[in-house]
C-alpha cells in the first residue's frame, strides 16, 4: 500500500491510494482517505452534511473519506511503525493491532 500524508494545523489527511476496507470503532468502511479536523467535540461522522463543505473546500471527495474530529491539534501526532497516534484516535495501517488503545481507531485490513 503506498499512502502519503498531508498535515496542516486544521486537517491531518492520510491519502491510502486507493480505496480500501477499514475497521472503525462503528464497524467496517470503505474509504480511500482517512481525514482529522480539529473541531470542539471528538466523533466520528457519517458524512451526511456534517464536514461535507469542509472537505469539499479542501480539494477532497466526501464520498470516499472516513472522517474523524478531535479538539485537539492535528500537528500533534507521532508515527511508531506503520499506525499513526493522534489524541484519542488511532490509525493503524499495517492491519488490525494486538489490543485498541483508544476509544477512536481504525485499521486497514490486509
Amino acid at each position: 500500500m503506498q499512502a502519503s500524508l498531508k498535515v496542516t494545523p486544521t486537517l491531518l489527511l492520510l491519502d491510502l491510494g486507493e480505496v480500501r476496507r477499514l475497521i472503525t470503532q462503528d464497524g467496517p468502511r470503505l474509504a480511500r482517505y482517512i481525514a482529522v479536523l480539529r473541531e470542539p467535540h471528538a466523533r466520528c461522522v457519517r458524512l451526511r452534511g456534517v464536514g461535507v463543505s469542509a472537505l469539499m473546500r479542501k480539494g477532497i471527495p466526501p464520498g470516499e473519506t472516513l472522517l474523524y474530529t478531535l479538539p485537539d491539534d492535528p500537528l500533534d501526532f507521532e508515527q511508531e511503525g506503520p499506525s499513526l497516534h493522534l489524541p484519542g484516535l488511532r490509525l493503524y495501517l499495517g492491519g488490525p493491532p494486538a489490543f485498541v488503545e483508544t476509544p477512536f481507531y481504525a485499521w486497514v485490513e490486509p
